[in-house]
């Protein structure tokens, strides 16, 4: 019975490390293609004499390059986001201290409704206790 639950924690542990694994090389793919790209439209940057047909060319080269700069800073930014949506959903720390705190304000707000609740019931039921002590030693009741 001992393994059961060691096996389970290590099968967490393992999946965890995959997922980190598969950030960590979409991390490295970008950041690899930006620098690539980067340094590509550099060295076609360079001041020489060209002709029209391959300032043309350089200029294709460029605006392919910056294309993909921007996709892989799109996949960087959508990489933020799946990371902070992951936190934000897994932290359990964080889940159970705002369910902990919740908890505590409507336990709270329970018992200060349920005080003004029994209050009202006892001045209703003295309100009642003395209305109905002046009807029934009213003269005019037959």
């Amino acid at each position: 019975m001992a393994t059961a639950p060691a096996n389970k924690s290590g099968s967490k542990v393992s999946a965890l490390t995959q997922i980190e694994e598969a950030y960590n090389k979409r991390l490295d793919n970008e950041l690899d293609q930006l620098v690539d790209s980067f340094g590509d439209i550099i060295r076609v940057a360079k001041i020489e004499d060209k002709d029209k047909f391959r300032i043309a060319q350089e200029n294709y080269q460029v605006e392919c390059r910056a294309a993909n700069i921007v996709r892989s800073v799109e996949s960087l930014l959508g990489l933020v986001t799946e990371l902070k949506q992951s936190l934000l959903l897994n932290d359990t720390n964080t889940l159970n201290h705002f369910t902990t705190s919740r908890i505590h304000v409507v336990s709270t707000q329970k018992e200060v409704i349920k005080d003004s609740v029994v209050k009202l019931r006892n001045n209703l039921d003295s309100a009642i206790w003395e209305m109905e002590n002046v009807y029934y030693n009213s003269q005019y009741i037959a």
